[in-house]
């Protein structure tokens, strides 16, 4: 590995890291031999689409991460719940495939997203878009590489001409008591995808402003902070991860110059108030 990512690391640190990077590469393998085909799929309770490529990367990410640190936390948007990751320190966050409609339909705006959180907060993150090539990563204190190259937020300061990822019909006039400048759509199914994004200055923001569960951001989040931007929660708060609910309530995610102005912008929000997490971040 290179010593820009493990320099100064503690030794479980970097053997955490080797992990999570070599199971998000072999996740990604097993997922695009599924990617292009006729698969298996079904409906979940919310009405969302779940495919036997979810389950399959699923199970290899649990026996690659759940049987090496068996003292670790485990939550995944394809397994079940195990209220045990609330007494553990460090817990794995899996998105076996976020953006899963993107994939049945053949796309390449879907990632695999795996996080480490300890004591609440992500301290390393690998996700990886095995179509485009790409393996993002990042920990706490060390930065955010892509394919091995440093990634930076944009310097983006005026709302007027923002790249923005968000969902498409999340600037619809009707939503906001405020119009919007001229901004321009960048365009990503995947959540997680939009954060990778931010993280290196092809969007200058993302953001939501209903709850959110906590594997569609947590890898995201780190990805952008440690390429210096700001990620927090809709009022400005930080987020809290491995929450008994497994959600965040929104977020804001934006390049350092951008990221007041957005944070000022969501109390338009005609949907419903955003709701804070915990105590607001100095920008």
């Amino acid at each position: 590995m290179n010593d820009s990512y493990t320099g100064g690391m503690k030794d479980d640190y970097a053997q955490d890291f080797d992990l999570i990077r070599d199971a998000a590469q072999e996740a990604g393998k097993l997922a695009l031999s599924y990617w292009g085909r006729s698969i298996e799929k079904q409906r979940k309770a919310d009405g969302s689409e779940v495919t036997e490529a979810d389950h399959a990367v699923d199970a290899l990410l649990a026996a690659r991460l759940r049987r090496t640190r068996p003292s670790y936390g485990w939550l995944s948007e394809e397994s079940a719940e195990h209220n045990e990751r609330l007494r553990a320190r460090r817990v794995w966050v899996v998105d076996p495939i976020d953006g899963t409609r993107a994939f049945i339909q053949g796309r390449d705006d879907w990632v695999i997203a795996l996080a480490l959180i300890e004591d609440h907060t992500p301290v390393l993150a690998a996700v990886v878009n095995p179509v485009r090539g790409e393996m993002f990563e990042a920990r706490a204190g060390a930065g955010t590489f892509l394919n091995g190259r440093r990634l930076r937020a944009s310097a983006q300061s005026s709302l007027s001409g923002a790249k923005l990822t968000v969902s498409d019909s999340l600037l619809k006039p009707s939503r906001w008591r405020r119009p919007w400048p001229p901004v321009t759509p960048v365009r990503a199914d995947s959540i997680i995808y939009r954060l990778a994004l931010v993280a290196s200055g092809k969007a200058d923001a993302s953001f939501a402003t209903k709850p959110k569960w906590e594997w569609d951001i947590a890898a995201g989040a780190l990805l952008v902070s440690e390429a210096g931007g700001i990620v927090t929660d809709p009022c400005g708060f930080p987020l809290k991860f491995n929450s008994r609910e497994a959600k965040v309530p929104g977020y804001v995610a934006a390049a350092p110059k951008l990221h007041h102005i957005l944070v000022e912008r969501m109390g338009d929000a005609l949907d419903g108030a955003p709701v804070a997490q915990g105590h607001k971040t100095t920008t």
